[in-house]
This record gives C-alpha cells, structure tokens and sequence, in this order.
C-alpha cells in the first residue's frame, strides 16, 4: 500500500453562505461519501473530509453540485501527510 493511501483527503470549498445548509444536505443524500466541516462562516468556507478511495467520487457530488450551488474549491489538501 502506498503511504499517500493512508491519509484523509480533504477539499476547502467556498460558496454563498446562504447555500451551506443545501450543500450539506445534497452531500449527506450521497451516503459516506464525506464529512463537512464549515471552517469560515463569515466567507462560507467548508472543509470536506473524504477517504483516499472516494477523492473520485467527490470530485464527481462537486462538480454535479456546482449546477445547483455556485462553489469554488480553494484549497486540495491530505490530512496527516506532515513529515
């Protein structure tokens, strides 16, 4: 196994502030795809967690998400990749 298998991806992603309740339950309605965190709500900044195996399947709820919702990923990072 690779060692970049092994840690959380995680997705900051920037939308209206009125949209974050619809986009948490769009994201819920996809079962175990991520968990999200809202890490500014002044700018309506969210982190999304999703494991090294569903980084796809995120990518597809984004861009399937981005019809409904105007967002904007500002930041890709992994988790606990720090050496």
């Amino acid at each position: 196994m690779n060692k970049a298998q092994l840690f959380s991806r995680r997705v900051y992603v920037q939308l209206k502030r009125s949209d974050i309740a619809l986009f948490k339950f769009l994201l819920e309605s996809v079962d175990n795809l991520a968990y999200m965190s809202v890490v500014d709500k002044y700018r309506a900044v969210v982190q999304l967690v999703c494991a090294p195996e569903g980084e796809t399947g995120l990518d597809e709820f984004l861009g399937a998400a981005g019809w409904e919702i105007n967002l904007q990923v500002v930041y890709r990072g992994v988790t606990g990749n720090e050496e």
